[in-house]
């Protein structure tokens, strides 16, 4: 955690960078050499300033048992669409008293607040849609050989696949930008993603991490495969979904003190 004082040096700098792209000269000479002055004093190079940009977001959703198949793949779905790398974080609930497990997003500002929020409103209709496809097969209105609860795993695990291209159709790729060519916004794109990626990599550098548990191959119940690709396909993305989370961190930064 980089502390208070910390903090405001860095914004110092990054103010100061932003001024030193400016067409006036003795003005961008001037903020370059603030910048530099202030990260000699407080012995911080390029990295670390753009390394504060990068942070992690929890989910407020919880699971005491594993998470699922289905929701891992949703979080991993929502991640790549926004460059951030998801986790599973996994501790000690002081409320619930016992281990739980929640999605974690790790990214450049905002992009792990943005995800974050996608993936939560996706999980909700998720959810919804997986209870009540259980709710048939235990009825018997939907046939299958597997047991409500499996199946309603393989209805989701294609729920998700059907809404995989909708997710990244929401964001916003810069082709259509006016004035800018578009091999060019192509390529300075790229080179983001990677400076992106490169950063993420970086902030995690030390820590922790488990490895990935191999994922087993099943044969999944057809009739819940087709019916969680339909219910998918029918799903409906409001475009504000690949914002709003950027709205919320917004708010919060206005109203944290300097």
């Amino acid at each position: 955690m980089i502390d208070a004082k910390l903090e405001r040096v860095i914004r110092k700098i990054k103010r100061c960078l932003a001024l030193s792209q400016s067409s006036n000269e003795t003005e961008a000479a001037t903020a370059m050499r603030q910048a530099q002055a202030l990260m000699r004093e407080y012995r911080l190079s390029e990295l670390d300033v753009r390394l504060s940009d990068v942070g992690e977001v929890q989910s407020e959703k919880c699971r005491v048992r594993r998470r699922p198949r289905w929701d891992r793949y949703l979080s991993t779905v929502v991640g790549k669409a926004f460059g951030v790398r998801p986790l599973t974080y996994r501790h000690w609930c002081t409320t619930r008293k016992r281990a739980v497990e929640r999605a974690l997003y790790v990214g450049v500002t905002p992009a792990p607040q943005i995800a974050m929020y996608a993936y939560e409103a996706l999980l909700a209709k998720l959810t919804l849609a997986r209870r009540e496809y259980v709710a048939l097969v235990r009825s018997g209105k939907r046939r299958s050989s597997y047991s409500p609860e499996t199946a309603g795993n393989h209805f989701a695990l294609a729920w998700v696949s059907a809404v995989e291209g909708k997710v990244h159709e929401l964001i916003p790729r810069g082709e259509d930008e006016p004035g800018i060519e578009q091999h060019s916004t192509g390529r300075d794109l790229v080179a983001v993603e990677a400076q992106d990626k490169a950063l993420i990599e970086q902030y995690l550098a030390g820590q922790e991490i488990g490895k990935a548990r191999k994922v087993q191959e099943v044969e999944l119940d057809l009739n819940a495969q087709l019916a969680g690709l339909l219910a998918g396909q029918r799903v409906e993305l409001n475009p504000g979904l690949a914002t709003a989370g950027a709205d919320q961190l917004l708010v919060s930064n206005e109203e944290s003190p300097e």
